[in-house]
């Protein structure tokens, strides 16, 4: 079997998307269960030693001008047509040598397939979309609400990184449910568990304190519920917020100007702490470093940073009925979606009795051992496999 994949996504700073598939070439890499894996930036063909070289630039030397990719790339998106436009010129690009690679199995990590005369697999990571609009560009939400019916169409197989969007799409987008598969994420072997000799030197860098600091992970945008978290921290008592301060790192999202200001308000009255992007290589020592980590995000489609934070033995806090719900299993406290007070007790119970903490931290370790990006390669591979099947039944 020969995969072409596109590795649009790889281009630093990564995110969500772009963290996801190159995981998943690392691991399909490393199974050897493929002929040849073909690789498409957006503007030509690569191999997989540059598409993970590529993604590569994301180390203190690059940090900021990374940061500063990102800050553009978010600004041209928000033009009127820039998706669309975006998405043409790409297509184009792919058109003139996709004809010699069509009984490739094509995958599509990113939601949208593009023209594909070959098996066809897409990942459609959540449905934020439809279910947040207003918390996403509205150029986003109309260029994906007209392409992705297309896509659910036209696609062989489809991936889920959880079975709430898998029952999302067989529920609210009417796929059959022998099309779409779950597949839960992994959390690469760099996050585990580290004592305070092992933290010192990166979070001096940060000016930190080993289990002094109570973190949050992600793009800094309102559907990742932290003016929650802030309503919940300011609620505790002023000597917790000072023995914890909360750290917030990760990169600009979207429709965040308001949360921005009130987070720069905070840092001038309080021991807050806005780390804004932070290089990947630094990621795991600030989970492994941290009290608790906390996510309070109202919907996601899998929720990655919990299960980071989980495998470096950090007692997480995220919420009830959602995909992290799903994958933690008993493992995380769990509070309901938007319940500022339920909030601020989980951390104030954490932060209060540091024998729970330690307990539940060790609970989660364990767990999140058993989620791995090889496994979830392999899995893939499987959709792959049940992807030709249905495209040769149908041709």
């Amino acid at each position: 079997m020969n995969l072409l994949l596109n590795t649009e996504s790889l281009t630093p700073p990564i995110t969500g998307v772009g963290n996801y598939t190159l995981n998943v070439l690392r691991g399909l890499r490393e199974l050897e269960l493929l002929d040849s894996i073909e690789c498409f930036s957006g503007s030509s063909f690569e191999t997989v030693e540059q598409a993970i070289d590529r993604a590569s630039g994301t180390g203190r030397a690059e940090h900021a001008s990374a940061s500063i990719g990102y800050r553009l790339r978010t600004l041209i998106r928000r033009l009127p047509l820039a998706y669309r436009a975006r998405s043409m010129l790409h297509d184009l690009q792919l058109s003139k040598e996709i004809t010699r690679r069509r009984e490739h199995v094509y995958h599509e990590p990113n939601f949208i397939l593009k023209a594909h005369q070959g098996p066809s697999v897409a990942t459609i990571h959540d449905l934020s979309f439809i279910h947040y609009p207003e918390h996403h560009p509205a150029e986003r939400v109309a260029w994906i609400g007209s392409e992705l019916p297309k896509t659910l169409r036209r696609a062989d197989m489809l991936i889920t990184p959880s079975e709430i969007v898998r029952q999302e799409l067989i529920a609210e987008l009417r796929v059959p449910a022998d099309k779409v598969r779950s597949i839960h994420l992994g959390a690469a072997d760099c996050f585990t568990p580290m004592n305070r000799e092992e933290t010192a030197s990166c979070l001096a860098r940060h000016g930190l304190a080993h289990g002094r600091y109570v973190l949050f992970v992600a793009s800094l945008e309102p559907r990742k519920g932290i003016d929650l978290l802030l309503d919940a921290w300011c609620a505790l008592p002023a000597a917790m917020q000072q023995e914890f301060p909360l750290v917030l790192a990760g990169a600009p999202g979207w429709k965040n100007r308001d949360l921005l200001g009130r987070l720069k308000r905070l840092q001038e009255t309080s021991p807050l702490r806005h780390l804004h992007y932070v290089p990947f290589d630094d990621l795991p020592t600030l989970y492994a470093g941290a009290a608790a980590f906390v996510y309070p995000s109202h919907y996601e489609g899998f929720g990655l940073p919990v299960l980071e934070a989980m495998r470096c033995g950090i007692a997480t806090i995220t919420t009830e009925s959602t995909s992290m719900a799903e994958f933690t299993d008993g493992n995380a406290l769990l509070v309901e979606r938007g319940n500022r007070d339920a909030l601020a007790h989980a951390l104030y119970r954490l932060l209060d009795d540091e024998p729970y903490r330690r307990t539940l931290g060790r609970q989660g370790a364990e767990h999140a051992r058993h989620f791995s990006w090889r496994q979830c390669a392999r899995e893939t591979y499987q959709v792959y496999q049940a992807a030709q099947e249905r495209h040769r039944d149908a041709h």
